[in-house]
């Protein structure tokens, strides 16, 4: 009797992509919002979906059985390599205690190991560039399933009513995180589109359409600066100023005095791009947050606790249900205080300097420049948007990937001969593990 036989290798691909697809809401976008679409925003965010509910203990839970078998957690590299990170996950786990919904704080601290766990899978199991080609190739891959939906069904893809009537949203719930997302997808093709790989520009396109559709001048401006921040460090490399790390160090601070003088025309860039000063009303929020941020400003509200507080009833009776404060770094002072948004800064610090000193000595230099410039406008546009450390946004994943896929974890190597006469003895491969990102 034929046994069909599966490897490992398929189950674990598979498994990859369905969590890919999972948190670039494309199951939750075919799924719809099942017993949750009568609910109002507000009772929507808090109770959240059961099939989303399962959909990420699946990303936790197998995760977690393949690092407890492969004793992962017993490794130092892995304490010592991702401290800023623990160190931020223990900042949310801890603000579960003062919380003032300890039980809707536990739920969404699940929610976002949950999404560090299944990064870390896929940084366990993909280099680098396999990484940004994978997540660029299913981001454009939802983008063509939105365009596809803008021909058969216009009322689902496009938005009705409102200033944003006729955009371009797809198979996302908002426009703007379909255009940041899609133009996220373009940057992480860039090292594949320059080797004029068929598919990496093909899905570019894709998400490029979309962006343009979606009307989004932030989309564009991230396409712009990002393309333009990868070109400058890819000429750095190409005339091996990379080598030096003095060079590097002083081209990378002529790069900082640009954009230094490009946030000085702040406003004038804003106009450039169709954007009023106040940033559609955000300044606004912010500015009407403040007085509640000054409350709680050291411990905060706890994670994700914050919009079901008794401090917020008053701003929602008012302003209605936003969800958020439009901003990560805003977010983060509500959620967890000074103590989470140092964590999340110094999170920042710490990718973006592992890509920079991999940029000099690593053969990989041009995909990590890629993750660089991604990193590096994450967090930019954590600043007018809840991107970091937002579960729910596929540019969570991308960030953890790429903060925790710095190195393979396998390494083959020539085992040394004992004795100097041993070259008769057969040569072997010495395959060593090591695990140097979650």
């Amino acid at each position: 009797m034929n046994r069909l036989q599966v490897r490992y290798s398929t189950l674990r691909d598979g498994f990859i992509l369905f969590g890919v697809m999972f948190y670039v809401q494309i199951i939750t976008f075919f799924l719809g919002m099942g017993s949750a679409a009568s609910l109002d925003d507000a009772q929507k965010d808090l109770e959240g979906n059961v099939a989303n509910q399962v959909c990420g203990l699946i990303t936790l839970l197998v995760p977690l059985f393949f690092f407890i078998r492969n004793k992962v957690f017993l490794s130092k590299s892995f304490y010592r390599q991702n401290a800023f990170l623990l160190a931020f996950l223990v900042c949310v786990a801890a603000s579960i205690g003062w919380s003032d919904d300890p039980t809707l704080s536990l739920k969404r601290f699940i929610a976002m190991i949950s999404v560090v766990f299944f990064a870390g899978f896929i940084a366990w199991h993909y280099s680098l560039e396999r990484i940004a080609f994978m997540l660029g190739c299913v981001i454009g891959a939802a983008a063509l399933m939105g365009l596809i939906f803008a021909v058969i069904r216009p009322d689902i893809a496009f938005i009705s009513g409102g200033i944003r009537d006729g955009a371009f949203k797809g198979i996302f719930s908002e426009k703007n995180a379909g255009a940041r997302i899609n133009a996220i997808a373009i940057l992480l093709l860039l090292p594949m589109i320059r080797q004029r790989n068929p598919l990496a520009i093909v899905y570019a396109a894709f998400c490029l359409i979309a962006i343009c559709l979606a009307q989004s001048a932030t989309g564009i401006a991230l396409i712009v600066a990002g393309t333009a921040s990868y070109w400058y460090f890819l000429t750095l490399i190409r005339l091996r100023i990379n080598r030096s790390l003095t060079a590097f160090f002083v081209a990378t601070a002529v790069y900082g005095l640009i954009c230094a003088f490009l946030y000085g025309n702040y406003t004038l860039l804003l106009e450039l791009v169709g954007r009023d000063p106040s940033l559609t009303d955000r300044t606004l929020i912010w500015e009407l947050l403040g007085p509640l941020i000054d409350d709680r400003f050291l411990k905060g509200y706890g994670f994700g606790a914050f919009w079901s507080s008794a401090d917020a009833s008053g701003f929602i009776k008012r302003w209605g249900y936003i969800g958020n404060a439009h901003s990560g770094y805003v977010e983060t002072l509500l959620n967890g205080g000074l103590i989470q948004l140092i964590a999340l800064i110094l999170l920042f610090a710490q990718t973006l300097t592992k890509h920079y000193r991999a940029i000099t000595a690593e053969h990989s230099a041009r995909y990590h420049a890629c993750a660089l410039v991604v990193i590096g406008l994450f967090a930019v546009t954590n600043y007018v948007a809840y991107v970091i450390p937002n579960y729910r946004s596929a540019e969570f994943l991308v960030f953890c990937a790429l903060a925790l896929s710095f190195r393979h974890h396998r390494v083959n190597r020539l085992a040394p001969l004992p004795r100097a006469n041993a070259h008769a003895a057969p040569r072997s491969r010495a395959r060593t593990k090591e695990f140097s990102s979650c």
